[in-house]
């Protein structure tokens, strides 16, 4: 596993802030020391938005076949990622946070849909 390069998912958060901009919607800021690192955040409405590989977050869409080499190890780290993804969540949401989880797919697929969501967390 650690012969993958991770090549981040970089051009799907550029995808979204692009399309943040496009609907309007602004003061949201990347880079902020929350847990779990979210790759948006709007301070003042307390949203935390995180961009989701299908791949290493274990999304159920298909995009997560496990591959053939190693493939135990591989299991283990969609697994611990699962359960990390849970815990940042929790922290988040006991500090008082609400967090969106975009995933790649839905972003290719329903771009729309995943800007909707984030505008009605941050008007509701």
């Amino acid at each position: 596993m650690s012969r993958v390069p991770s090549r981040g998912n970089k051009t799907t958060e550029q995808r979204l802030a692009l399309l943040l901009r496009k609907s309007g919607l602004r003061g949201w800021r990347r880079g902020q020391s929350l847990p779990g690192h979210p790759d948006f955040v709007w301070l003042i409405q307390r949203l935390a938005v995180f961009v989701d590989g299908c791949f290493w977050h274990g999304h159920d869409c298909g995009k997560n076949i496990t591959p053939k080499t190693n493939a135990k190890a591989w299991r283990e780290k969609i697994e611990r990622n699962k359960s990390r993804d849970r815990r940042v969540r929790t922290v988040l949401r006991c500090e008082g946070w609400k967090v969106v989880r975009i995933w790649e797919c839905k972003l290719s697929k329903r771009a729309d849909h995943c800007v909707d969501r984030i505008r009605r967390a941050l008007t509701g």
